[in-house]
């Protein structure tokens, strides 16, 4: 079993926003804001967001803190 599946094993199939908020450790505001822009993968019935337990694991375990691409259109700190 994995750490992932240790951290989302004791949640639901369908995951409320309070334990989206929980599991992620984030705020109300974060959370549906991520939902309403497709961080994280929802469908949202009649008002309601249905928010899959195992799409919100998927998204964690692709690693968004991956390295950024350095930028190479700005000069070297040394000016070179």
């Amino acid at each position: 079993m994995s750490r992932l599946d240790d951290l989302f094993g004791r949640y639901p199939e369908y995951l409320s926003i309070e334990q989206l908020c929980e599991v992620l450790d984030i705020g109300r505001v974060t959370a549906y804001k991520w939902l309403k822009d497709g961080t994280i993968p929802a469908y949202q019935l009649r008002g309601r967001w249905k928010i899959l337990r195992d799409d919100v694991k998927d998204v964690v375990a692709q690693g968004s803190n991956l390295p950024h691409q350095r930028r190479t259109d700005r000069p070297d700190v040394d000016g070179a």
